[in-house]
């Protein structure tokens, strides 16, 4: 138990892997887990065997079902310079499933990284390697590791994970005013704000709606608005602006202090497009179009938003880059960035991490996007990872936040919800696993559900009726924000006129009294490894 544990704690730390091909292969994680080579201690736990022509595979016996399996090891090709492979679980020969992407190549060693959980107990897997358009590809590999961690295992992870970094120690420290400690006096802190951003989408039915409107500042610190600032809501016709709507939820979340993203300036959907924009013919007149589009929204709203999404689901659509040439979106980039040097300028996308089954935006095809749009000129600092998922694959979400986390950028999920394919309670499940992989994950700085409430409902998952009475995802909301904050801390200070404890990150109240006085103060927990000390005189 204590050496899984002690393995465990690495699961979220590769030290900088492994974006870069290398000239060899790394040593396997774990040793390779349960892929070790046959022996008189683990007779079954790897065999390796040809799959058809050129595919090598490792065979794994009994996996059981709820444990939470990662998967790592190395790939090169011959023949093609380069190709997306995928690594595929067969398990007792039924229906293969991707467990991991990578965009491999000839001329060296690329890491595969990612991971399952089983519904059903297996007696014999397999775990092969294709091309991902099938084409036959000679594909060697190395450093293979599959690891099991028990869910207790993978939750103590997180909890450590979160004590480091969501919260921090504090010591506070009472003396009088010859300096001398104060014993036994009476400390009672309390937290006013939250450092870490939980937020959720709004629509313009929150306007008006004071019972809406309480209900979203009792819990969130975040927003973003779903429709309002789309280019078909703002410009509906050519020259016909209308920024009333958005002025008015800019005004809400200002009020109330509440950070707020730009979603979004453009959108490669077509079908997402103004209708008048599709009709614009010439490239000219749709250059000028979008540079007026830009122009406007950024002068207006210059310095409002902490982010913008700046060409929303380009690996998936390219309505501008096929009109304007392949350079359009970095070009939307520049613009922003000199209309609104402040914001920081985010690419965003979805089933990078819902899924690695979608070809098309493949965590290392993200990646490679960000890397040309940045190597062409964008300072594009932000990733942002839509949220839509289905049933969620927990081991594959953390393998591909560590292999965006060695990009050193802000990672946010900027619209997360569960499918409406699941009934509310399996909705409710698989929210909480998501929220707590992404609140305990290092490299990830900021949450938000997309869960804008409209009497007819919300997109795939509300966390309220229209009455705001809780549906079951809302409860866990609740929970989770309970949990993931100081409710009250407090105690009496020690010989030593001292009193410790550990808090979330945020801004406090500090009450301290003695002998009928009482002294109140303000501080602030941030990120730091170092206990924090604070001097109160009574």
């Amino acid at each position: 138990q204590h050496g899984s544990r002690e393995r465990c704690e690495l699961t979220g730390n590769l030290h900088g892997l492994h974006l870069q091909c290398r000239g060899q292969p790394e040593p396997a994680l774990y040793n390779g887990g349960i892929l070790k080579f046959g022996n008189s201690d683990d007779p079954d736990g790897y065999r390796t065997t040809e799959t058809g022509v050129f595919s090598p595979a490792f065979v794994v016996y009994n996996l059981n079902k709820t444990t939470m399996y990662t998967f790592s090891c190395w790939v090169k090709l011959e023949g093609a310079y380069s190709a997306l492979i995928t690594a595929r679980l067969a398990p007792d020969n039924s229906g293969a499933r991707c467990i991991a992407t990578v965009l491999a190549r000839s001329d060296c060693w690329a890491f595969v990284k990612g991971g399952f959980v089983l519904d059903s107990p297996t007696q014999t897997s397999v775990i092969f390697f294709q091309n991902a358009d099938k084409t036959p590809m000679k594909i060697t590999v190395a450093s293979g590791s599959l690891q099991p961690f028990t869910t207790d295992q993978w939750a103590m992870h997180q909890q450590d994970t979160i004590r480091k970094r969501r919260k921090r120690v504090a010591t506070i420290h009472v003396a009088d005013p010859q300096g001398a400690r104060v014993v036994g006096a009476s400390v009672s802190v309390q937290q006013t704000t939250k450092d870490f951003p939980i937020g959720s989408a709004i629509a313009s039915t929150i306007l008006g709606n004071q019972a809406y409107q309480q209900w979203f500042v009792d819990r969130f610190n975040a927003a973003v608005f779903e429709d309002e600032l789309k280019w078909y809501s703002t410009e509906p016709m050519s020259g016909l602006l209308r920024f009333d709507v958005p002025d008015q939820m800019l005004a809400f979340v200002r009020s109330h202090h509440v950070m707020v993203r730009g979603h979004n300036i453009f959108w490669e959907n077509q079908d997402a497009t103004p209708r008048w924009v599709k009709n614009l013919t010439s490239p000219d007149d749709l250059r000028s179009a979008v540079n007026t589009r830009i122009q406007s929204l950024m002068t207006r709203y210059r310095g409002e938003f902490a982010h913008w999404d700046v060409n929303n689901e380009m690996l998936h659509y390219n309505f501008y880059e096929q009109r304007l040439g392949p350079n359009a979106s970095m070009e939307f980039f520049s613009v922003a960035q000199d209309a609104d040097p402040l914001a920081t300028l985010f690419m965003n996308e979805y089933n990078v991490i819902e899924t690695c089954d979608d070809v098309f935006s493949t965590v290392d095809t993200y990646v490679a996007k960000l890397k040309e749009l940045r190597a062409g000129g964008a300072i594009l600092e932000g990733v942002g990872l839509e949220g839509h998922f289905s049933k969620p694959n927990i081991p594959l979400m953390r393998a591909i936040l560590d292999k965006l986390a060695t990009l050193g950028l802000p990672i946010w999920f900027t619209e997360i919800d569960i499918s409406n394919k699941f009934d509310a309670q399996t909705q409710a499940a698989y929210l909480e696993q998501v929220l707590r992989e992404a609140y305990s994950h290092p490299a990830v700085s900021g949450v938000m559900l997309w869960t804008a409430l409209h009497p007819s409902g919300c997109y795939q998952m509300c966390l309220t009726d229209w009455g705001l009475n809780n549906l079951p995802a809302g409860d866990v909301v609740d929970r989770l924000l309970n949990e993931w904050r100081t409710l009250q801390a407090g105690g009496q200070t020690d010989a030593h006129g001292a009193y410790s404890f550990s808090g979330y990150l945020g801004e406090y109240i500090l009450t301290v009294s003695y002998n009928n006085r009482t002294t109140q103060s303000t501080f602030s927990l941030s990120p730091g490894d170092e206990t924090r000390h604070i001097n109160v005189q009574m």
